[in-house]
């Protein structure tokens, strides 16, 4: 357990805190489960890999050790409609995806990140939605990783014409791949999902708390401050949703506002003025 201390306290990097993060919000789903022991779940994986790729110093080879070890030997799979599952919400839970060996590609991505930035392969993420791909970058020549594909690798060449066939994609330029994804972006991306999985009527407290940690990593986003608000007032949280409404107004113009956003702001005002 002092090894296992000491590794959270040196695993700072930017697929850690990732991990971190979407421990805690799958610890909400699972309150029985802090979101520390999932943590600590991926770094015996990693303990476990670290030892297996000892002894090699090539990237490339590590990478192949990485795919057998994650794809062959552990057995990760995608799940890429977790609308069809009979408990969607599983393929994004990280204690789930972990138990079950099946994710969302999102899910995968990261864990793979995560393995392969403690064997010292670095790599970045690069939003081409409707998917994630993995930027691995050698002697200034850049790769893709396709976890959807049992970790195959692309050039850029054949990685557009992946996007062409299989998603069907076409306005995106060249330089566009080589953004990477931001901590806040892959965040909101993984969250809205998560909250698209969420039965709005039977869930709403995990809608709100979803909404929550949307808005904060977006706070400039009227639209998810609006959202919110109209949560509010459905679950009673009157106070709340007169907050986010001013909020809203104070940047928004009226007369351009959704009606329900303008019904419910003057709602509340004349109940606050009752």
């Amino acid at each position: 357990m002092d090894r296992l201390h000491a590794d959270v306290q040196r695993a700072v990097g930017g697929s850690f805190n990732l991990l971190r993060e979407i421990s805690r919000i799958s610890a909400h789903y699972e309150p029985g489960i802090p979101a520390e022991l999932m943590t600590k779940r991926v770094l015996f994986l990693a303990y476990e890999l670290e030892t297996l790729t000892r002894h090699l110093t090539a990237q490339s080879d590590k990478l192949m050790a990485l795919n057998r070890f994650f794809f062959e030997t552990h057995r990760f799979s995608c799940v890429h409609e977790p609308q069809r599952l009979a408990s969607p919400s599983f393929a994004l839970r990280l204690n789930k995806v972990l138990s079950e060996r099946t994710g969302c590609p999102n899910v995968l991505e990261l864990l793979y990140a995560f393995l392969a930035e403690r064997i010292t392969v670095p790599l970045e993420f690069v939003d081409l939605k409707p998917t994630c791909f993995l930027k691995w970058t050698e002697n200034g020549q850049s790769r893709y990783i396709d976890i959807t594909r049992g970790g195959r690798t692309l050039s850029s060449d054949e990685l557009i014409e992946t996007l062409h066939t299989r998603f069907r994609l076409t306005g995106f330029s060249n330089a566009g791949l080589l953004d990477a994804c931001t901590f806040e972006g892959f965040i909101s991306d993984y969250v809205t999902l998560l909250k698209s999985l969420t039965d709005p009527v039977y869930e709403a407290d995990r809608i709100l708390f979803l909404q929550d940690i949307l808005v904060s990593y977006q706070p400039s986003n009227l639209q998810l401050i609006g959202e919110r608000a109209l949560l509010h007032r459905r679950l009673g949280h009157m106070k709340r949703a007169l907050a986010d409404l001013k909020r809203y107004f104070a940047f928004h113009e009226r007369d351009r506002a959704p009606s329900e956003l303008v019904a419910a702001f003057d709602e509340l005002n004349a109940l606050k003025n009752d």
